[in-house]
């Protein structure tokens, strides 16, 4: 993986990733920094939960294979990665479903700002849970259709899934991205979640998006999604 170049999409036709036995040594070894940094995080955002989560000390693409090996960890772990520098940070892995409207348009979203990521735009995702896993091999496409149905009720199981998963890696970060393309406008599907999204007590999305095109997006959104964006919009079927 480190010979990848950063921000680059690369096609992948299969994706294999296992759940190992024993605890992440990056944990293990940043314990004191990990509860510190938790402390302060939650000290800002009270509704933080401790959950439990997966990183990858290894992860390989080797002829359109990614592969990769899980460890539990836990959300405060993600935290500290996410502002530690260190080169040998293990690997956050995780999918993103990217619903596509009749138009093309891809839908994003702004994170409502009591979650971790507040006020950022993203496609809608998340991390990877035990409902993902099965026989020790994690589900790439259950996650996102579970995640993109929890954070905007939408079902991905409603649009015709592309075949091909696409990565983009940057500062050990790894997204896996696939298309979900709806047979309704960018308008109705908008919609259709602007109205689940107002039934919620607590929404983890606090606007929705469309994107018509990569100058849509600005700093708010991570180089990964920028990435994602322009490829989408030179190349799409």
């Amino acid at each position: 993986m480190d010979g990848l170049k950063e921000n680059k999409v690369y096609a992948v036709n299969r994706v294999a990733v296992r759940v190992v036995p024993g605890k992440l040594a990056y944990a293990e070894r940043n314990q004191i920094a990990i509860k510190e940094n938790w402390r302060k995080q939650v000290a800002a955002k009270p509704a933080l939960f401790d959950g439990e989560i997966f990183l990858a000390p290894r992860a390989i693409i080797e002829n359109g294979k990614f592969s990769a090996e899980f460890q539990r960890s836990s959300f405060a772990t993600l935290m500290f990665w996410r502002v530690d520098q260190s080169v040998d940070r293990p690997w956050h892995i995780f999918g993103s479903g990217v619903m596509v409207s009749a138009e093309g348009h891809l839908i994003a979203a702004r994170q409502a700002n009591h979650g971790a990521l507040g006020g950022k735009v993203y496609f809608p995702a998340g991390t990877i849970d035990d409902t993902d896993i099965f026989d020790g091999q994690v589900n790439y496409e259950t996650n996102m259709r579970r995640e993109v149905l929890e954070e905007t009720g939408i079902d991905l199981a409603a649009a015709r899934a592309e075949a091909s998963t696409y990565l983009v890696t940057v500062n050990r970060s790894i997204a896996l991205f696939r298309r979900y393309y709806f047979d309704i406008s960018t308008a109705e599907l908008v919609g259709r979640i602007e109205n689940y999204l107002a039934q919620q007590e607590q929404s983890e999305l606090s606007q929705i998006i469309p994107i018509s095109g990569s100058n849509d997006l600005d700093e708010k959104s991570p180089s990964y999604i920028h990435a994602f964006a322009k490829w989408h919009f030179h190349n799409a079927d």
